[in-house]
């Protein structure tokens, strides 16, 4: 239990300084991308900037007990206490402003206003319904009849966001897409389908695993899906961003 607190202890400040060195990269990128795709390095600043923020944040609580070489069990009942409203909070900015990339990377004359809004709500009704599951299951210490129909309604908007990207993603001309923005979008839905079930994986540590190591084991699968679907996601994401524009600016270039 001390080794697995340990990880999860430091996993916040190592994906606090990923997500603050992601936000520095992305500034630096700014120059290179054109105006119409910035919308894209912004909303990743944000979502870098809030995720370094609040492991920050979660470390910092800690410190204290952890310097003090407070008990183990003091240690998983501060885990334990960290705000569930302010995590899901997070989450419900930071998703809606992810899942909003791919009509932005796509170009959202191509998909249109209805594609971008139909995932934004999608996207908001799964981390909502996530929170009433979550915090039914966290009151009466099992799974609860609402918190699995809760998990359910997530998967089932879950889902339905996939299939809605699918459709969109296979009707595109390829030959209208370059090989960085096509392999992206390709990217970017694999993270929806594999990267998003971290977090399910959390949502039910706390049952399927004794109390004290169900929480500590939630909060570094947390951690492991921010660092992944948030600052490699941005990588990924503005790399594509900064190649539409290197192309647009030599066909200009040529056709001048």
């Amino acid at each position: 239990m001390t080794t697995l607190f340990s990880l999860t202890y430091f996993s916040f400040l190592f994906c606090s300084l990923a997500a603050f060195l992601a936000v520095v990269y992305f500034l630096a990128q700014f120059p290179r991308i054109e105006p119409k795709l910035r919308l894209l390095v912004l909303l990743n600043v944000i979502i870098c900037g809030l995720s370094s923020a609040l492991h920050l944040y979660y470390f910092a609580s800690l410190q204290p007990l952890v310097s003090g070489a407070a008990e183990p069990a003091i240690l998983i009942r501060a885990l334990g206490e960290f705000p569930l409203s302010v995590r899901y909070g997070y989450w419900l900015i930071t998703t809606v402003m992810l899942i909003l990339m791919f009509p932005l990377l796509i170009g959202v004359e191509r998909v249109g206003t209805g594609f971008a809004l139909g995932l934004a709500l999608a996207d908001a009704g799964m981390i909502s319904a996530g929170y009433v599951g979550e915090q039914s299951m966290l009151s009466a210490g099992e799974a609860t009849n609402l918190s699995l129909l809760c998990f359910a309604l997530g998967v089932t908007l879950w889902v339905s966001m996939l299939i809605s990207i699918y459709r969109v993603l296979r009707k595109l001309p390829s030959d209208e897409l370059i090989p960085a923005q096509r392999d992206t979008l390709g990217y970017m839905f694999f993270f929806i389908l594999v990267g998003w079930t971290i977090y399910p994986a959390g949502y039910f540590h706390t049952v399927l695993f004794e109390q004290g190591i169900g929480v500590v084991l939630r909060e570094f699968t947390f951690n492991l899906g921010d660092l992944v679907n948030k600052v490699i996601w941005g990588l990924l994401v503005i790399h594509a961003a900064r190649e539409i524009s290197r192309a647009r600016r030599e066909r200009f270039a040529r056709d001048a």
